[in-house]
């Protein structure tokens, strides 16, 4: 039997599925976090229990393409990963990334698919944690109020002025009780088609003193990037075969490799 996944969601699939039945799959975790670049904080991993989401619902607050609930040897940590891709005929960098967002949140009304854009995702997410934090799920069920942009429409008025919520879906509620054990440390990645040198680069000259007008509770602080190239080399490195033939099938779809 052989299996195939498409894009990232394949690809990722394939690599959680295949490093958790590898005889050293916490090492292979714990080498696969050592690869996120962490612009404005030190972190080290030496995992010793993993629980894992995968394409995870957090309703108003966006889906998650992979969650980690970790046991590091620092204490425990949450990391949340949203994974970019290039797709076949496009292309995809971090500054084009930003540059969209920065438009977006500078609007009353959001641009064509503003909610899936990395730095909203990654704000979500971290908007999701400090409330958890500071109110437990009762803030996220009252909702929590964003930019414009950002809010839900009133279907009566077409007003943007609903707060975004948590939800009563018994699985996302089950997850965020299940973050409530690891969320005084929370890391929030972006997992993406682009060279590492560029998003050095970016963090320092564009991000570290960009404050955007209006975005409650803006912080990059716990923010960190990996490449798809990273992943690949260490996928060679560890002989996933799995999950390198994921990355062949999709040659063309994930990053650019020539």
């Amino acid at each position: 039997m052989e299996i195939m996944g498409y894009s990232e969601r394949g690809i990722i699939n394939s690599l959680i599925y295949e490093m958790k039945y590898s005889q050293n799959n916490l090492q292979l975790l714990s080498d696969f976090l050592s690869l996120i670049y962490f612009p404005f904080r030190e972190v080290n991993f030496q995992i010793s229990g993993a629980k894992i989401l995968i394409e995870q619902s957090f309703s108003d607050f966006g889906d998650a393409d992979l969650v980690f609930l970790v046991e590091n040897l620092e204490g425990k940590k949450i990391l949340f990963i949203e994974a970019k891709v290039k797709t076949f005929q496009g292309s995809w960098s971090i500054s084009k990334e930003f540059k969209s967002f920065k438009t977006g949140v500078a609007k009353s009304e959001p641009i064509e698919g503003f909610s899936s854009n990395l730095f909203v995702q990654l704000y979500f997410k971290t908007r999701l944690i400090k409330a958890l934090n500071s109110g437990s799920i009762t803030q996220l069920q009252k909702g929590l109020q964003f930019p414009e942009c950002l809010l839900k429409k009133d279907r009566n008025t077409h007003i943007r002025n609903i707060p975004r919520k948590i939800g009563k879906n018994d699985v996302v509620l089950k997850a965020v009780k299940q973050l409530e054990g690891y969320c005084k440390d929370a890391l929030f990645i972006a997992l993406i088609p682009d060279d590492i040198s560029n998003l050095r680069d970016f963090n320092l000259d564009t991000l570290k003193d960009y404050s955007p007008d209006n975005v409650q509770e803006w912080d990059i602080r716990n923010w960190g990037y990996v490449t798809w190239s990273q992943v690949e080399a260490l996928c060679k490195k560890n002989n996933l075969k799995e999950t390198l033939k994921t990355f062949e099938f999709n040659d063309g779809q994930i990053y650019e490799t020539k």
